[in-house]
């Protein structure tokens, strides 16, 4: 239980979209990006994150759907 919840939080870690972000928090502290910038950032990877879930659960209900109309 602890190694599979353990795997999860390293594949979330090396997702593309966390990834960038911590480089663009980096690069915030460093002086080299803004906070408009790291915020237009932020935004971006918070909204392809909510996208990505909304997509998995429309297409999930809709297999669920078809399911029910072949039962009839």
């Amino acid at each position: 239980m602890i190694s599979f919840r353990f795997q999860r939080l390293v594949e979330k870690l090396l997702s593309v979209k966390f990834v960038i972000f911590i480089v663009a928090t980096v690069l915030l502290c460093c002086g080299v990006l803004g906070g408009a910038e790291w915020l237009t950032v932020a935004l971006t990877v918070i909204a392809g994150r909510e996208i990505q879930k909304f997509k998995d659960f429309k297409f999930s209900r809709k297999e669920t759907d078809e399911e029910n109309l072949g039962s009839d």
